[in-house]
């Protein structure tokens, strides 16, 4: 399951994987929460600790290390729900596989400027070409995969920002 994660000024997009294991903006990082009370945890991210308490719900609130801060969590179905109404909940859009397939081609590079709509790639998957579209205009700024490559589904592809 992907989530966006926002604490303070700070987003990442971290994905969970059915064995456990967590990505955090497509780096694999080991991650643990161990509860230390009501609405408590202590959570080590890639060997550093902190202690994480639950101070509000609605909005999200979280007091991090002796500090309160503002946060929010977005799962992919919000995420998507947000895009299909227009929103923008991210600076960023992430292209993914949507089904297990060979990339027959990449057609941009980072740095490009894509209006909305304009192709990224085209993968082949059962003996069809699907070509994935920009889903918003802006700057790439990440290409994930290479033409000629196999990709599983949900596997990253492209990133398109903000120009």
């Amino acid at each position: 399951m992907r989530y966006e994660v926002r604490v303070g000024e700070r987003t990442v997009h971290v994905e969970i994987g059915p064995d456990g294991s967590t990505l955090v903006d497509d780096v694999a990082i080991a991650v643990e929460a161990r509860p230390i009370g009501t609405a408590a945890w202590w959570l080590t991210v890639g060997g550093a600790s902190h202690e994480v308490r639950v101070l509000a719900r609605e909005p999200l609130r979280l007091w991090v290390d002796g500090r309160e801060l503002p946060a929010s969590v977005a799962d992919e179905r919000a995420l998507a729900a947000d895009r299909s109404a227009g929103r923008t909940r991210a600076e960023r859009d992430e292209v993914r596989a949507p089904m297990p397939g060979l990339l027959r081609g990449v057609h941009v590079s980072e740095g490009d400027v894509v209006e909305r709509g304009a192709p990224l790639a085209t993968l082949e998957a059962m003996k069809m070409e699907n070509e994935l579209r920009a889903p918003s205009r802006g700057r790439v700024i990440r290409v994930a995969a290479a033409a000629g490559s196999k990709v599983e589904a949900g596997a990253l592809l492209v990133v398109v920002g903000p120009e």
